[in-house]
């Protein structure tokens, strides 16, 4: 008698995983930083060049050149001064929001998880066996050392009250 057996891309009857074209239409994450540093610093020199605006036309009253090139002095003294701003601007967003995505995703897998958990109990089994053996592992690891005591020697109050308690934090960790 022959058994033949055969693996599935679908794991336990899911349905299977997005297809490779369409992970790769999403843009490299470098790609996504750059974009946003251009944006930053585009509003950055913007504001900058209003400013000066403002206040170039005020004093300018016919001397529309110097103004000008007043304006572009502007333009270009905002984009090499704030080009690496906004650069590690966007870096850190771009961290923060991938970090936080993580986070969601994983609470997302939980809740799921658990849902499925409580519906098949051969699930809700293998998790309490994990969390099980999760806890008799602490345990073994934490062990408390017990440091001999001398037998005669007298303890106030307050020492024997904070070994007691000491004691206690050691069996009982928040």
């Amino acid at each position: 008698m022959t058994i033949a057996a055969t693996t599935s891309p679908a794991p336990l009857g899911l349905r299977p995983a997005a297809s490779t074209p369409a992970r790769a239409a999403a843009p490299a994450p470098r790609d996504s930083a750059r974009g946003l540093a251009a944006l930053l610093l585009a509003a950055v020199v913007s504001a900058m060049v209003v400013l000066a605006d403002r206040l170039v036309s005020t004093w300018a009253d016919g001397h529309l050149l110097l103004a000008w090139v007043l304006l572009w002095l502007v333009v270009f003294a905002g984009l090499a001064l704030f080009a690496g701003t906004a650069r590690r601007v966007a870096r850190d967003a771009l961290a923060g929001l991938d970090t936080w995505s993580a986070r969601r995703a994983e609470v997302r897998a939980e809740a799921r998880l658990w849902e499925i958990a409580r519906s098949d109990p051969r699930v809700m089994a293998e998790l309490t066996l994990a969390r099980d053996l999760a806890e008799r592992e602490a345990e073994a690891t934490a062990a408390p050392v017990v440091a001999p005591v001398a037998a005669a020697t007298p303890v106030s109050y307050w020492e024997a009250l904070g070994r007691a308690r000491a004691r206690r934090s050691l069996m009982y960790p928040v």
